[in-house]
């Protein structure tokens, strides 16, 4: 893990994932790079960072991310449900970058992952329940 992704980024077919924490339960992923089958590892390694560190809620800022691959959006999937069965919650922030918000629409995924367009407002939706959390 890094303190804080590079300002230009990482390498292209490379990710930097830095973890920090925005209050007693809510920690903050913030993914820089490409989420392929070469990168899920480190995501999910930040995801396991902040649940280690007490998060009931994780923000995965993916709003500097360049590629979401179909296996960075299985990993999405498998964290949502892993963090369910802990009762935890996870709120993707995406912004307007298409190359993350276009195949989660494209694959339905935007109907059971909670999409945020910026930080502030995953921030402070996190006070809140999942509204994809259906028990």
């Amino acid at each position: 893990m890094h303190p804080d992704p590079a300002a230009d980024g990482p390498a292209p077919g490379t990710v930097d994932v830095a973890v920090r924490p925005e209050g007693a339960d809510v920690h903050v992923v913030a993914v820089v790079g490409d989420v392929d089958a070469a990168s899920v590892g480190t995501v999910r390694a930040g995801v396991d960072e902040a649940v280690g560190a007490g998060a009931r809620t994780v923000v995965l800022d993916l709003s500097g991310v360049a590629l979401l691959a179909s296996a960075g959006m299985s990993l999405l999937l498998e964290v949502h449900e892993s963090l369910r069965t802990r009762a935890c919650a996870l709120r993707l922030v995406t912004g307007t970058v298409r190359s993350v918000r276009r195949p989660l629409t494209i694959t339905g995924l935007d109907r059971v992952l909670t999409l945020h367009d910026d930080l502030p407002g995953a921030l402070d939706a996190a006070a809140g329940p999942d509204p994809h959390d259906h028990g």
